[in-house]
């Protein structure tokens, strides 16, 4: 199976709106989906997508008792850090921190275990890929272990080197940011790599802000071709939930630059060509 994902459901209605139209073009079968925004409604999204909840440590308020999480969350319950705090708390107060991030990710961990339809099965995945984060890592896995979760499916964003290797003719395209990100990720994946997880073979990092047709259709073959190779699924990540500055009239956000930002369009007219070329 190949899961064309779209990350950010629930963030506003136009994001919806968008990766909704691209559910009815048929160019998506899985749908990554905010917990802790105000527009929460599963009931839109067609019982034959899977759905999965995209953990969110990073922007708008906290599910949890503020008081209780203060390295995680301030006075007013918003989160405190991105991806690069969160890592340095963990650093420098693992236990105490370990032990908030558990407060939180079961937090929203039961909302969405009350929310989900009893047909669907469990699955989860982070904003901006947090729960890479050992601290995190650790946190999660024992309260999907302490509440009993009958877990389908946790994505490791740590993609292959391989299909990018064998397509010479993008090595110049590759955003230097985007680079470190694959690395680090591939080195938190070794930290945490314990046990056996549920997960498939991941695309979305190293293109990640642009994600477009020409360079997916290149090294998407070869992805398949190793997932085929380990009997896995493969997931290939987009956000075609793009913004226009008159609809950025949400608070609590930290990433809005990015939701505005125009790759996000490419993202949604490109997943749309690429799914018509592929099989589901």
């Amino acid at each position: 199976m190949i899961y064309f994902c779209a990350d950010d459901y629930g963030l506003c209605d136009s994001v919806s709106a968008r990766i909704l139209h691209c559910i009815e073009k048929g160019a998506l079968n899985k749908v990554s989906v905010f917990p802790n925004f105000d527009k929460v409604d599963l009931n839109r999204i067609p019982e034959n997508i899977l759905i999965s909840l995209h953990l969110n440590l990073v922007e708008g308020k906290c599910m949890a008792n503020a008081e209780e999480i203060n390295l995680i969350a301030d006075k007013n319950g918003n989160f405190r850090h991105r991806f690069g705090g969160l890592f340095t708390a963990g650093l420098l107060n693992r236990k105490k921190l370990e032990e908030q991030l558990y407060k939180e990710i079961k937090a929203q961990v039961l909302f969405w275990k009350s929310i989900l339809p009893e047909n669907r099965p469990f699955c989860i995945d982070s904003h901006q890929h947090t729960h890479m984060i050992p601290a995190v890592f650790k946190s999660l896995l024992r309260v999907l272990k302490d509440e009993k979760i009958n877990l389908k499916y946790i994505r490791i964003p740590a993609e292959p080197l391989k299909p990018y290797i064998k397509a010479p003719s993008l090595y110049f395209t590759y955003s230097p940011v985007n680079i470190a990100k694959q690395w680090l990720l591939k080195f938190l994946w070794l930290v945490n790599k314990k046990e056996k997880i549920q997960t498939a073979y991941f695309s979305g990092i190293l293109f990640s802000g642009k994600m477009d047709e020409k360079r997916v259709t290149k090294i998407l073959p070869e992805y398949i071709k190793l997932a085929e190779k380990k009997g896995m699924d493969s997931e290939v990540l987009f956000h075609p939930g793009y913004l226009n500055k008159n609809e950025a009239d949400f608070k609590n956000i930290v990433f809005e630059k990015f939701y505005l930002s125009e790759n996000r369009k490419t993202e949604f007219d490109s997943v749309i060509k690429i799914s018509e070329r592929s099989v589901m």
